[in-house]
């Protein structure tokens, strides 16, 4: 069977793509061996490879070229997208390096599953962001709104946690809230800051959507998300988020 139809039924077929992955891995090896980062372990990259290859498949379209020229530059773009990230995390400087030796690798069956779950949880992720996303248009508001809406001080954000939380433990008021796609002002301004609900908008109701909704992966995100409603609110700070 020619490689570009073996791709075609990979990407439906996850035996087809076990198989797929199993013939491949001298050459998903060979990428590994060429990309080194000091700092990472082998285990690691070749399960970025292992991830990158699986990526490309899913990704591939006839319309690109030959599939190993396109494989090839995906799981090369992933390893070094991996490292600028380590790097920024770390703070530390990785450095390019083709001293890996392409011996058989024996926890190659390990870190075979650990990419099926990790390629799994991605997908999982992936698809709640978009769900999630669809939601926010019924608001008027998007990812890119949120992220210029979220407060910057810890207060802030506590205020608007526990803002959040009363309405969750009020199934009238939320009732109201998720129906209408509206927060009820007049209601929680008798408890907290009108400022505040009206500046915090959007991130009041994301965290109203990620904590009702069913998105596990994604709330699990959310830093230190719900708290106990205290008897008495923050006071809201003036000066700014």
């Amino acid at each position: 069977m020619p490689l570009e139809e073996q791709v075609r039924l990979a990407k439906t077929d996850k035996h087809a793509l076990n198989t797929l992955l199993h013939d491949y891995m001298p050459f998903i090896k060979k990428w590994v061996s060429k990309v080194f980062f000091k700092g990472q372990s082998r285990e690691d990259m070749l399960t970025e490879a292992m991830l990158a290859f699986v990526r490309s498949v899913q990704t591939y379209d006839g319309e690109q070229g030959a599939f190993i020229p396109y494989a090839a530059a995906v799981i090369r773009n992933r390893l070094i997208d991996t490292a600028r990230k380590e790097r920024a995390l770390q703070k530390q400087l990785f450095s390019l390096s083709a001293l890996i030796d392409t011996k058989d690798i024996p926890w190659e069956g390990e870190v075979s599953r650990e990419v099926y779950k990790r390629a799994e949880e991605e997908n999982n992720l992936r698809l709640e962001i978009e769900a999630i996303d669809r939601e926010f248009s019924q608001w008027d508001f998007s990812w890119t709104t949120l992220l210029k809406k979220c407060p910057k001080q810890a207060r802030s954000r506590a205020l608007c946690r526990r803002i959040a939380e009363t309405l969750r433990h009020n199934p009238e008021l939320l009732a109201q809230t998720l129906t209408s796609r509206r927060l009820p002002l007049t209601r929680l301004a008798e408890t907290f800051p009108r400022k505040a609900l009206e500046k915090y908008r959007p991130y009041i109701v994301a965290l109203l959507i990620i904590a009702e909704g069913e998105y596990p992966y994604v709330y699990s995100f959310v830093p230190h998300a719900w708290e106990q409603v205290p008897g008495e609110p923050i006071p809201f700070e003036e000066g700014g988020a």
